[in-house]
């Protein structure tokens, strides 16, 4: 998958903060009671940050695909904001993991967060572009800027500024604090605890590769699925490779390998789901249905729920349209 597939040409919306424990079910929550919580003069009061955090939470739920814009029949230039048939399934009280006390939530928002479209263009070059070895954080930025702007679609290249408030972000979003205690650390940032990135210097980082603790099976089956979806693949047969080394597949997000991906797959297995086989000596994914559809089931699985097409269907048809 390209870049100008993959991604919005959005840089630093994030006003420098990275996503915090409880700003989605936050999100969430207001966002079902007033659509128009974020063009309120009192938005801060009422979800007790201050103004350039109610900037930053209302761009992390959309950038999550917690939340979706909505036409704004009192004025068009500022769209509403509503919670997303995902957003519903996770956050709701009697959701799937509202307070997200499971690990594989933090791996499907994970997930989420580099899905098609993504409004981290940067992140996700450097999730996609950079191998496993040390990297500084300064060929990391010269890097990204000359990738965005090559996209000649993007007709305006961000300001170098923007990208490298995008890379610090990146970095303290996914790089464990020294001197914190699992608990406050985990508050402060839950992606820290999915061991994604460390920093081998203070100008250096690197991705760390192989299993990951709390990475479901049936999560990362949801992933291979979803990406089908979105990227637009054809057939019911996938190349566990091809998903484990394409840009914006599940193997760049989660940094497994074909074999560690293989792996997992195979503990995904279940009737009306997935199956794991091999096709010329190679491993591929198998399912009957939609990718989208068949995703939606296995995202329910993932959580111990039965589902059928019809509530499999739902889930996933705001993000495939």
């Amino acid at each position: 998958m390209r870049l100008e597939e993959a991604a919005e040409p959005v840089f630093a919306r994030h006003e420098t903060f990275h996503l915090r424990y409880g700003w989605l079910k936050k999100a969430y929550d207001n966002t079902v009671k007033d659509k128009g919580i974020f063009l309120r003069d009192n938005a801060p009061v009422t979800l007790g940050v201050g103004k350039n955090m109610v900037r930053s939470i209302k761009f992390w739920g959309l950038a999550a695909k917690i939340l979706q814009t909505k036409r704004n029949p009192a004025n068009r230039n500022n769209p509403l904001v509503e919670p997303t048939d995902l957003g519903r399934a996770i956050f709701d009280d009697k959701g799937l993991d509202p307070y997200l006390e499971k690990p594989q939530t933090m791996w499907l928002l994970h997930w989420l967060l580099f899905a098609p479209p993504c409004k981290l263009p940067a992140w996700w070059i450097i999730i996609n572009e950079f191998s496993v070895a040390n990297v500084a954080t300064e060929d990391v930025a010269s890097h990204v800027q000359a990738r965005v702007s090559a996209v000649s679609k993007w007709k305006k290249s961000p300001h170098p500024g923007s990208v490298k408030k995008d890379i610090d972000v990146f970095v303290h979003t996914y790089t464990p604090k020294k001197g914190r205690n699992l608990m406050e650390d985990y508050l402060d940032c839950p992606f820290r605890h999915l061991h994604i990135l460390q920093q081998s210097t203070r100008d250096e980082m690197r991705f760390i590769p192989g299993r990951k603790p709390g990475l479901s099976p049936l999560i990362v089956a949801y992933a291979c699925l979803d990406f089908a979806a979105r990227s637009g693949m054809q057939g019911n047969t996938l190349s566990i490779g091809s998903l484990a080394r394409e840009n914006g597949g599940p193997g760049s997000v989660f940094k497994v390998d074909e074999a560690d991906m293989t792996d997992l797959l195979s503990g995904a297995e279940a009737p009306g789901i997935v199956r794991v086989g091999s096709t010329g000596g190679m491993p591929t994914l198998s399912f009957e249905g939609s990718a989208a559809e068949v995703a939606g089931r296995a995202l329910h699985a993932a959580y111990g729920c039965k589902t059928g097409k019809r509530q499999a269907r739902a889930v996933q048809e705001l993000l495939h349209r």
